[in-house]
């Protein structure tokens, strides 16, 4: 992007004068040890300069250790709410002005700020964040923390680079074939347009990739992506093939032959000709994945991060005879396989790998399972909230990613109230969602799934409805309290959501 909006420019004046003309005096004056322990950024769209009408403004205060965040993060926000910073900017966006507090380690950030030179630390580093960091706008900075981010982690590493290009043509190959398979069996249902959106967010990491840019937060990768991707090349076939696959995902026909071309059409400029086919293809996945069965379908889960060449052929091989197969990091494999218990890794392992594990959703420890409800609570909040702002803004592809999300997470949150875990969306089936209603059942796995999600408004109807209903269940099971409920917003910092909320997206 080469120009900043009236918008961005406006509220990044408004953040600077609130820090500087309050904050930073009211830290001298009452904590004055703070002052150095903190970065203070404006972040996202405001940062990106694409703010416009509908943007908040995100400031966050960001400490560079999570012993300073513990020790001072309880009275720095006392004293910040103590300046009623309400009542000077209240109107300037829908939030006002807030000081967001985090730090590096909370905002997953920390293992690469020390540990750059580890490849294991940028396999498992959450990408938006790291442009979220980088592309923000530093207003205080007295210890370096953003220059020596910037510095250490401006770019990816050139061997992570091709994982991550193998892994992404992999991954539109996989999920191109299983849309395919999808569309053949039962028409433009739930699961087939789910996959077809997989294949979509593949082909922008191609994108991103060939223009050596880290993506930023999915809300904003499809749209921002023809001004940062401008002049490269590459970037802009792969990112063409993505809008017409956008195109037909948001075009209102319900013909799989014609999304079924198209997907066709996306595999073939993506994934050209990635490499020979696999002969072998079952003894090589058996190598590197575990086996799942469940009724004709055979499913494969990469056991860890980064696997062979040989694995991918052998991936790609088997999507073309039917099989499904995930990369470790699309299911959380590797997190699994650590036996490590924590709220952390317990979110970082998809319900769906422990339903094709035949894990039975034991009781957990109390604090860990006030965190995950909290998560989920958040988490849908979060995401039905962006979609009328998505429709708004005229971003069909956005709107649609989100939509999706928002029923994986609805689906999660019922079968873990039924106790169980929800399936993959593959397997989805009249089966396999027995912990549902019939009509819930109707509009997962039958056609009418197309229409629903469309219809913008009434798919948000919907999708209110039942959240109300789900949070109704929590509240009366003293799951989660009723305030969290009255203000998910509020919980936010305790789930930490950003570590997770798309890690499988």
């Amino acid at each position: 992007m080469t120009s900043a909006s009236a918008d961005s420019l406006r509220l990044r004046d408004i953040a600077t004068a609130a820090f500087h003309d309050y904050a930073l005096p009211a830290i001298r004056s009452e904590l004055p040890q703070v002052e150095t322990l903190i970065t203070v950024l404006i972040t996202s769209s405001v940062a990106y300069g694409t703010a416009d009408s509908h943007s908040d403004l995100d400031v966050f205060i960001v400490f560079r250790t999570e012993r300073d965040y513990r020790l001072y993060a309880d009275a720095l926000a006392k004293l910040i709410d103590g300046l009623r910073l309400d009542d000077v900017y209240g109107n300037v966006c829908d939030k006002g002005v807030r000081f967001e507090l985090e730090s590096l380690p909370r905002s997953d950030l920390s293992q690469l700020y020390h540990h750059p030179k580890r490849a294991a630390q940028w396999r498992q580093q959450t990408e938006w964040l790291l442009r979220w960091f980088i592309d923000s706008v530093p207003i205080h900075d007295p210890a370096g923390v953003h220059e020596r981010l910037s510095r250490v982690a401006g770019q990816w590493p050139a061997a992570i680079r091709q994982e991550r290009q193998l892994a992404a043509q992999t991954r539109v190959v996989t999920w191109t074939s299983r849309a395919l398979l999808a569309l053949d069996e039962n028409g433009v249902t739930f699961p087939a347009l789910r996959a077809s959106c997989h294949a979509a967010t593949a082909g922008l990491d191609i994108a991103y990739l060939a223009a050596d840019q880290y993506a930023p937060h999915p809300k904003w990768r499809h749209t921002q992506a023809a001004g940062l991707l401008t002049g490269h090349h590459a970037a802009e076939a792969a990112l063409a093939a993505v809008d017409h696959l956008a195109t037909a995902l948001a075009s209102p026909q319900d013909e799989p032959a014609s999304l079924a071309e198209t997907l066709a059409g996306h595999r073939a400029t993506q994934a050209p000709n990635p490499h020979e086919p696999a002969i072998d293809w079952d003894g090589c996945l058996a190598q590197h994945a575990d086996a799942f069965t469940d009724g004709p379908t055979r499913v494969w889960v990469a056991r860890e991060r980064a696997p062979s060449q040989a694995f991918h052929a052998a991936a790609r091989t088997a999507a073309g005879e039917g099989a499904h197969v995930y990369l470790a990091e699309e299911m959380g494999a590797d997190h699994l396989r650590s036996g490590e218990r924590s709220y952390d890794r317990n979110l970082r392992v998809s319900d769906g790998l422990r339903w094709l594990a035949g894990q039975a959703l034991t009781r957990q420890d109390s604090v860990i399972q006030r965190r995950r409800w909290l998560y989920l609570n958040f988490v849908i909040w979060r995401k039905l909230r962006v979609i009328p702002k998505a429709q708004k803004r005229g971003q069909p592809l956005t709107r649609l990613w989100y939509q999706l999300q928002a029923v994986e997470h609805l689906v999660e949150a019922w079968a873990r109230l039924h106790g169980t875990y929800s399936p993959p969306v593959g397997n989805w089936d009249a089966r396999t969602l027995s912990f549902l209603e019939q009509r819930q059942i109707d509009m997962l796995t039958t056609p009418q799934a197309a229409g629903a999600l469309r219809d913008t408004e009434a798919f948000l109807t919907w999708a209110w409805h039942e959240f109300a209903g789900i949070q109704r269940q929590l509240v009366t099971r003293g799951l989660v309290p009723h305030t969290a409920v009255d203000d998910p917003l509020a919980t936010q910092w305790d789930i930490q959501y950003w570590k997770y909320e798309n890690l499988f997206a």
